[in-house]
């Protein structure tokens, strides 16, 4: 097959894991035996530091509308009709293009990946900063979006072929939305290679069971993005309630507009002297931190999310305390405990019972590599039943 992927971008600098998971994607596909190919429909933000194995073609969409994007979206999969059997999109922004080139008689089938949102539903991110205040035009035109891409989008959407999310919950949320229900849709999960990064940073099944502590200090590690909802400041307050503080280190790296925010946080609650705030750090130095964690915990961000940090940590055999309830516990299963969001005395129980109990952390750890031999966490076995239902489609 001919498979043209049209892409946002490729920045393997500052884009995070979307990036990585959509490269492994496209270089399985083209070892299958597919010519692959890629579109990058914003080329300026593109950062490619070394050739990739597939041909990139970079275009650029100029609209940073609604409508705009869509329109030069379906102008992009005309013109390059010829050189493709099955158009794959990124379907969280070109659902819309893509849908309207099947409405208009576009004869190659097309595939849509979602790992990400809809930009115009509400933010339920859970989270103790305050929304923005918006006057009531804003609020207006926010929801005349809503109603465009819910009554107009959705069912120009349905018109693509097929279907792939990266969690049920994801999938579920687009459902709900307006998205048809096809028995078709493949639920993908997101794809890492596990292998991979356990043969390159020197890890086995045993490594973090050999260096787990029967006494402190506790590591506990998160990285993300520092931006509202990402879950800082919960894990920043669930801290302070922790007792026996002087048992933990806890580093947060990462930046972003809410630094400095929770920064004054941490110091307004007199833990300042437990948080390492080491801000943007290189590759190796996080995969450094993976090495050294004794807990992961993420708590936070959207209930449908995913997370490729906390997929490392389970190559890494790193214990976890996450959100209960939502895509994260599809993704990590047994290799966590569960909290709720928002639940400032049940994280710091969670804290305290894990760093408290040997046998548990080293049974979560063993249940990491449970799992990710898990066919639903094996890419090796994912993308072939994804690359069948593309050959299906011609």
């Amino acid at each position: 097959m001919r498979i043209l992927f049209i892409t946002s971008k490729l920045n393997f600098k500052t884009a995070g894991g979307s990036i990585e998971e959509l490269d492994l994607l496209m270089q399985t596909l083209q070892n299958l035996g597919n010519d692959v190919k890629t579109i990058t429909a914003f080329s300026a933000s593109n950062v490619i530091l070394e050739k990739r194995p597939y041909e990139v073609i970079e275009e650029q969409i100029t609209s940073k509308r609604l409508f705009g994007i869509a329109w030069q979206l379906y102008k992009i999969l005309k013109k390059y009709e010829k050189m493709a059997d099955i158009f794959h999109i990124d379907g969280h922004i070109f659902l819309y293009g893509a849908g309207l080139y099947k409405l208009l008689g576009g004869r190659i089938p097309v595939a849509a990946y979602f790992n990400y949102y809809l930009m115009c539903w509400d933010d339920t991110a859970i989270s103790m900063a305050l929304q923005p205040k918006e006057n009531i035009f804003v609020r207006a035109k926010k929801k005349i979006r809503w109603l465009i891409e819910k009554y107009i989008g959705m069912p120009l959407a349905n018109r693509i072929d097929v279907f792939a999310f990266v969690s049920p919950n994801l999938k579920t949320v687009y459902e709900d939305f307006g998205l048809r229900k096809d028995p078709n849709t493949f639920v993908i999960g997101d794809l890492i290679d596990f292998g991979k990064i356990m043969l390159e940073n020197g890890i086995s099944e045993d490594t973090y069971l050999n260096r787990n502590k029967r006494a402190g200090p506790f590591l506990l590690f998160y990285s993300s993005r520092m931006i509202r909802g990402k879950g800082f400041d919960l894990l920043l307050h669930g801290f302070a309630r922790v007792r026996n503080k002087e048992n933990f280190k806890m580093v947060l790296t990462g930046t972003g507009p809410e630094a400095e925010t929770l920064k004054k946080i941490a110091k307004d609650l007199r833990i300042e002297k437990y948080v390492e705030f080491p801000g943007w750090v290189s590759w190796p130095r996080l995969l450094q931190y993976n090495k050294e964690a004794d807990i992961y915990i993420q708590v936070g961000w959207k209930p449908e999310g995913t997370s490729i940090s906390q997929l490392y940590a389970m190559a890494f055999g790193v214990p976890s305390i996450l959100p209960g309830g939502g895509g994260l516990e599809w993704q990590a299963k047994d290799t966590a405990i569960y909290v709720k969001n928002g639940a400032h005395d049940d994280l710091a129980r969670a804290i305290e019972k894990l760093a408290g109990d040997y046998d548990l952390r080293a049974e979560l750890s063993r249940n990491c590599y449970k799992r990710i031999r898990e066919d639903s966490m094996n890419y090796q076995k994912q993308i072939p039943i994804w690359n069948e239902k593309l050959k299906s489609l011609i």
